[in-house]
């Protein structure tokens, strides 16, 4: 693959991890997953061929924006992942209000 291929390939990993954010902020968890695999299997086939001294600096700076963009994911996920838990507590509490008002309504005197 010519130097130019590479850094078309190289840039179409950085435009995903983009990608990935907006998906994120979207809550578009699926297209989130697969298209997290696709970079995956993107990252697996840039670097299967060594990075060139030319590239290097490049690459550097793209895998700390990478990573950088990961954390971020992560925390908004984690964020995500508590709203949900809170959400299903006050649901289950909800639930559990229900049946004892029903209970109390519907037991014989």
């Amino acid at each position: 693959m010519d130097s130019i291929a590479r850094q078309h390939q190289w840039q179409a990993i950085l435009q995903m991890t983009e990608q990935l954010q907006q998906l994120s902020v979207d809550e578009s968890w699926q297209a989130m997953n697969e298209l997290g695999a696709r970079r995956q299997a993107g990252l697996e086939d840039f670097f299967a061929v060594p990075v060139s001294l030319k590239e290097a600096e490049e690459v550097a700076a793209g895998i700390q924006q990478i990573l950088q963009s990961d954390q971020r994911l992560i925390n908004r996920g984690r964020a995500h992942q508590a709203e949900m838990s809170d959400a299903v507590k006050k649901i289950s509490g909800t639930r559990q209000a229900i049946r004892a008002y029903t209970h109390i309504h519907t037991t014989p005197t």
